[in-house]
C-alpha cells in the first residue's frame, strides 16, 4: 500500500507592498521547485487574496507550510484544512496549477468562515471548473 500523503489548504492576502504583477513569478518558482520535493497543488488568486492547496510527502508539505507561513509577500495567513491521510493526489499532474478567479468563481473570504471540509469542497469544485486546455 502506498505511503499516505499530506495536504494543506490555506488562504492569505497579498502584502500591501507586493505588486499583483509579482504573483506570476511566485508561480514560476513553485513550478520549478515543487517537482524536486514531490509537491503538487493549485493556487488561486482574485487580485487581493490567495488560496492554495499543496500535497505531497508529509515532511515536504510541513517544510513548505512553515515557509509559506513566514513569507512576507502575503499577510493574514490562515490554515483552512490539512491532513496526513491522503491516499491519492488530487492534482498529481500539476507542479503548481494557477488561476486568476473572480468572486463568482470562488469566494476566498467565505472559505475563511466555514468548516475546513466545506472550504476544501468549495475549493475543489472551483478547481474542477477551470479550463484545463
Amino acid at each position: 500500500m502506498p505511503t499516505p500523503l499530506s495536504f494543506f489548504l490555506y488562504s492569505s492576502r497579498l502584502a500591501p507592498d507586493y505588486p499583483p504583477s509579482g504573483v506570476g513569478t511566485l508561480v514560476k518558482i513553485a513550478r520549478e521547485q515543487n517537482p524536486s520535493r514531490s509537491i503538487t497543488g493549485v493556487m488561486m488568486f482574485d487580485g487581493e487574496r490567495f488560496t492554495q492547496y499543496i500535497e505531497g510527502p508529509a515532511e515536504a508539505v510541513a517544510a513548505l507550510t512553515k515557509n509559506l507561513s513566514k513569507d512576507q509577500r502575503h499577510t493574514a495567513f490562515l490554515p483552512l484544512n490539512a491532513g496526513n491521510d491522503l491516499q491519492e493526489r488530487r492534482y498529481g499532474t500539476w507542479s503548481m496549477g494557477y488561476s486568476d478567479v473572480s468572486l463568482d468563481e470562488l469566494d476566498i473570504d467565505l472559505m475563511a468562515t466555514i468548516d475546513g471540509d466545506a472550504a476544501l469542497s468549495l475549493f475543489t469544485k472551483a478547481v474542477a471548473g477551470l479550463d484545463r486546455l
